[in-house]
């Protein structure tokens, strides 16, 4: 007994070091397969390149000729002299709307319908324009709350949750304390669990988001599920038909038209899910005709995120009774800029904080993640930043019936978030909420036998020896590094550095439209590994022309060195590499 007594006091005393640890800012994650260093939210390091704008970017457009509530749309007649309207006798509008029966490559307009004062609504997706003297005066779009019907075997049963999936762009764990310090409070209010050690899988979002929604890399994607410019959905499912499968109502939504999956979403044979917004925020692309649109924040004088927001609000009000699982994606703020999130805090906390006051969080699993952290910008060129763009946001929420129900599996994911994760594990974690049966206690205690190296679901004990190396994280990706500073003088750090600019050259060299690039400057490097006649660094360099910063793992054997993944450019190239079509060169190449 007293032996006992002793090695339980040890174990709980070594558990509170860790711990201790780990909240005090040292390790993120310490663990015998993954050690990730800790930050603080604002070091001195970054504080002038996180300190939130002074103003505020506010969405502002001319007075609007036309205006709508629930039910109706009319001319504000008050405003038409704004509009040079001296003879209303040749003054009309025009209603049309418009759907995707097939895809985004086939959106389909009604017949217009004129109207010169007031029309009743009748359909989701709307465009209104006005004519004077038959001349184009007033281009506007309008989405109302015409969802399709509900199918029948979508209700509710004891043991199904709703899955909502808010995805915040380019946003690391850090980032969203520093600019959404509300709704970050709101959650933790509510026991959010956050993990720490969420790695992304690759550059940009792509392949950090087609190992979540399929289960498979994004280089199998590439290779065996788009065939002929099609999306094979029999050959690559994706994530939400399983749901609707199992009889959820499904949605899909992105505030840009690079939607979630960018150019493959428009090679989807069908559109995706049961309530889809991205006919009418690709359709809105018409009023920027003379403007880059990609991430334009403003749909006139409304924020596009916060019409993603109300989309999402009026779907969960809708779908009451049913079984929901959506996934939505905010990049028009949060893409271009690291502080600019700040200016969504209020409307996040809002939207939750509605949904909370329904009760809809009650029987709703809530993750709001992203694909990856800042990838350019001043941020990056420092080793917080650096970490931070490897470590995007991962938050979730479960219902207190939840965690009541499945007991074991809420012990197993509270336990895990502490330890090394990718979006692998978030698509069998889905899996798992799909199939609720397999969180039952027993099952469980069966799954966790055999814990997984590669990908696992979050309900089940992931082991402290997972590695980068065992999940699939590149070398270069992987936040899991205890690297050593080359201090300056060192050639070793010229040698590096000098060889990453030699690595790059070498990609380049099929361009002759391209510059050779010299090295400028070096920022830093680090000696990550060595082990006896190898060695692995990463080196942070810039070089000319064109100034590109770029970061890259190399690996040093005995006679050469090789670049380990991929080489990261840190700072936009804009039009400098306009010469190539290739869009892995563009990082690369500056035009001759």
């Amino acid at each position: 007994m007293y032996f006992s007594t002793v090695v339980c006091c040890i174990l709980v005393t070594a558990i509170k070091e860790v711990l201790t640890i780990i909240t005090s800012g040292l390790f993120t994650i310490r663990t015998e397969g993954c050690t990730i260093p800790g930050f603080s939210k604002v070091t001195e390091r970054i504080k002038m390149i996180v300190a939130a704008p002074p103003l505020t970017r506010n969405c502002t457009a001319p007075e609007k000729l036309v205006r709508a509530n629930t039910s109706h749309i009319w001319v504000a007649h008050e405003a038409i002299d704004s509009y040079n309207v001296f003879r209303e006798d040749t003054f009309y509008c025009c209603y049309k709307h418009f759907s995707a029966p097939i895809n985004l490559n086939n959106i389909v307009y009604s017949e217009c319908k004129e109207f010169v004062t007031v029309i009743k609504v009748e359909h989701e997706f709307v465009q209104i324009e006005c004519y004077h003297l038959d001349e184009v005066i007033y281009t506007d779009f309008f989405l109302f709350d015409f969802h399709k019907e509900i199918t029948t075997n979508s209700s509710h049963s004891q043991e199904s949750f709703n899955v909502l999936i808010l995805g915040i762009e380019s946003m690391s764990r850090l980032n969203f304390h520093r600019t959404m310090p509300k709704t970050a409070s709101f959650l933790k209010e509510r026991g959010v669990l956050e993990f720490h050690g969420y790695n992304k899988l690759g550059d940009n979002s792509l392949p950090n988001l087609f190992p979540l929604l399929t289960g498979f890399s994004y280089k199998y994607v590439k290779k065996i599920c788009v065939q002929n410019s099609i999306f094979n959905v029999d050959k690559c499912a994706l994530i939400w038909d399983k749901f609707k499968e199992k009889g959820f109502h499904t949605a899909l939504g992105s505030d840009s038209i690079a939607g979630l999956l960018g150019n493959y979403e428009y090679t989807l044979p069908r559109i995706p899910t049961d309530s889809y917004l991205q006919p009418f925020i690709f359709e809105t692309r018409k009023l920027f005709r003379n403007q880059q649109y990609n991430f334009h924040p403003c749909m006139g004088s409304k924020y596009f995120y916060k019409v993603l927001l109300d989309y999402i609000y009026e779907l969960a009000q809708h779908l009451t009774l049913h079984k929901f699982f959506g996934i939505f994606w905010e990049e028009s703020i949060s893409h271009e800029d690291l502080n600019s999130p700040h200016i969504m805090d209020e409307s996040y906390v809002n939207f939750l904080t509605k949904l909370h006051k329904d009760n809809y969080l009650d029987r709703t699993v809530l993750i709001i993640l992203s694909d990856h952290g800042m990838r350019w910008g001043k941020i990056v060129e420092t080793e917080q930043g650096r970490l931070e763009e490897r470590l995007p946001l991962l938050n979730i929420l479960f219902p207190e019936q939840f965690k009541q129900r499945y007991k074991l599996a809420f012990y197993n994911i509270k336990h895990n978030v502490h330890r090394l994760t990718t979006p692998y594990d978030i698509h069998e974690t889905l899996l798992d909420l799909l199939n609720p049966n397999s969180l039952d206690d027993s099952k469980i205690k069966e799954r966790s036998r055999a814990p997984s190296l590669n990908k696992s679901s979050l309900f089940v004990p992931i082991s402290a020896i997972r590695n980068c190396s065992s999940v699939g994280i590149e070398e270069h990706w992987c936040a899991c590094r205890r690297g050593e500073k080359i201090k300056v003088g060192n050639k070793m750090k010229t040698m590096a550095a000098t060889n990453l600019v030699v690595q790059i050259n070498k990609l380049l060299k099929k361009y002759s439209q391209c510059h050779k690039l010299i090295l400028s400057y070096i920022y830093d490097v680090y000696l990550v590994e060595h082990n006896g006649n190898w060695r692995i660094y990463t080196a942070m360099v810039k070089t000319e022309p064109g100034g590109g910063i770029f970061d890259g793992t190399l690996i040093q054997d005995t006679s050469r060195w090789l670049i380990s993944g991929t080489v990261s450019r840190l700072n936009l190239y804009r039009n400098h590499s306009d010469c190539v079509e290739n869009e892995d060169i563009k990082l690369y190449c500056y035009c001759c």
